[in-house]
C-alpha cells in the first residue's frame, strides 16, 4: 500500500508573499517600515524598515536570484517546472493556489503543514511593529488555506515573541480562525525559552486551545561569519553553517524541558521544525543523567526523556540511519517534512526519498512518519 504523504514541513516564506501584504494594511505612521516591494534596475526586491533585504521571488529564507550549477537540488527544481523569476510579471507559485496544489500533486504530498516568514523576527526590531506582521500574515495565511484547500493546506501562525501575553491572545485568535498550530521564533525573543515561568501564558493557551507550538530551526548562530559575500572563507562558512543548522535544535530542545513547561502543562504539543531525529538520543541521555546528578531540585515527576516522548516531536527530511535511533526516540514522535520550496527540498522526489529512506523500517512505523504522526497532531482526516 502507497504511503499517505504529509509533509509536516513545508514553507510560505517572506520572499514569496504577495507584494502589497503588508504595506496595504500599515498606518501612515510605518508605511515606509513594514515589508514592502520596490522594482530597482535588476528586478523586484523587498525592503524591510527601509533597507534592501534582496529579491522579491528569490531564493527561499536568502532571497537570493538563482544561478544554474550551484545546486543539483536548485536545477532539479527548475528542471521540474519551478520559478524563481522575479520580473513584474512573475508569478510566484508556492503563493498561488492551483499552482501550489499543483506542485503538491506531482510530488505525492496528500497535505502539508506550512510554516511562514520566519526571518520577520529578525528583520523587524520594533516589537510592536513585529507583532502587527506576525497577525497581518496569520490572517492572510487562513485565508489561503481557505481559498487553496483547506484540507490539504495546513499554515502555521507566525506568533510574536516580543510578549508572552500576546502571543498568547494571538494563538486564541489565529485558533478561531482556524490555524492549527504556531511558530515562535526563539531568537531575540522577549524572554528566554528556559525562564521557568515568563511564557506560562503561551504554554496555557497553547494547551487549552490545543495548538502545538513548533520551534523552527533557523540556523546555528555560534558561528560567525568572515564577513562580505566576496569573502574567499566564505564558502568554507557557508559549508560549516549548512552542516551545523540543526544544532539550534538542542538548545531549543534542552531549554524546553528545563523550563518546566511540559510539566506544569501535560497538553501543551511541541515541534521541532527542521531539526532532524539521530542527535536526539544523544540530547535525551544527556537531559536525563545531568538532571539526575545535579538538577532533582526542579521537582519534574518524570525524566526529562520523558516529557519529550509524551508531548515532543522532530520534523526532518532525510536522516541517513533513522531505523537504529527510531526506538531511543519513539515512532510516535517523527515527522517527515519535504521543506517545499527551499531550495535543498525534496520536491519534486519526495515520494522516492521517503519510501527509500523508512525501507528498514515497520510498515507502521513507515505510516506513521510519512503521514499518521502530523494527521493526529494538526487534525488531518
Amino acid at each position: 500500500m502507497a504511503l499517505r504523504l504529509i509533509s509536516g514541513d513545508n514553507h510560505i516564506d517572506l520572499t514569496y508573499c504577495p507584494r502589497e501584504l503588508w504595506a496595504s494594511a500599515a498606518p501612515h505612521k510605518w508605511k515606509l517600515l513594514v515589508p514592502q516591494v520596490e522594482e530597482m534596475d535588476d528586478g523586484l526586491h523587498w525592503f524591510v524598515e527601509g533597507r534592501d533585504v534582496g529579491l522579491w521571488n528569490g531564493l527561499g529564507p536568502t532571497f537570493n536570484r538563482y544561478t544554474r550549477g550551484y545546486s543539483k537540488r536548485r536545477d532539479a527544481m527548475v528542471d521540474a517546472g519551478f520559478s524563481w523569476d522575479n520580473g513584474p510579471q512573475a508569478i510566484a507559485r508556492p503563493v498561488t493556489p492551483e499552482l501550489r496544489l499543483q506542485d503538491l500533486d506531482r510530488d505525492g504530498q496528500y497535505a502539508e503543514v506550512v510554516y511562514g516568514c520566519l526571518m520577520i523576527n529578525d528583520l523587524i526590531a520594533d516589537p510592536q511593529r513585529r507583532a502587527w506582521a506576525c497577525g497581518i500574515y496569520n490572517d492572510w495565511a487562513a485565508d489561503f488555506a481557505r481559498r487553496s484547500d483547506p484540507k490539504r493546506i495546513f499554515p502555521l501562525a507566525m506568533l510574536p515573541n516580543t510578549d508572552p501575553t500576546l502571543a498568547a491572545n494571538e494563538v486564541r485568535r489565529c485558533a478561531a480562525l482556524g490555524l492549527r498550530g504556531g511558530d515562535l521564533a526563539v531568537r531575540g525573543a522577549a524572554a528566554p525559552l528556559y525562564h521557568p515561568t515568563a511564557w506560562d501564558p503561551l504554554w496555557a493557551a497553547a494547551a487549552e486551545c490545543r495548538f502545538p507550538i513548533s520551534f523552527h530551526s533557523t540556523g546555528f548562530r555560534g558561528l560567525q561569519g568572515p564577513g562580505p559575500q566576496d569573502d574567499p572563507r566564505m564558502p568554507q562558512w557557508r559549508y560549516v553553517f549548512n552542516t551545523l543548522f540543526q544544532l539550534d535544535g538542542m538548545m531549543v530542545l534542552t531549554s524546553l524541558i528545563a523550563s518546566g513547561a511540559c510539566e506544569r502543562f501535560p497538553e501543551l504539543k511541541f515541534v521541532l521544525g527542521e531539526a532532524g531525529v539521530t542527535w536526539i538520543p544523544y540530547i535525551l541521555d544527556r537531559m536525563d543523567v545531568e538532571y539526575e546528578d545535579k538538577f532533582k531540585e526542579f521537582g519534574f515527576s518524570l525524566k526529562p526523556s520523558d516529557y519529550f516522548r509524551r508531548q515532543g516531536y522532530t520534523t526532518y527530511q532525510q536522516d541517513a540511519g533513522l531505523e537504529l535511533f527510531l526506538p531511543a526516540i519513539g515512532e510516535d514522535n517523527v515527522i517527515w517534512g519535504c521543506d517545499y520550496p527551499h531550495a535543498d527540498c525534496l520536491w519534486p522526489e519526495s515520494r522516492q526519498k521517503v519510501e527509500s529512506s523508512l525501507a528498514g523500517l515497520s510498515e507502521r512505523a513507515r505510516r506513521k512518519i510519512a503521514g499518521e504522526n502530523a494527521a493526529a497532531l494538526y487534525g488531518i482526516v
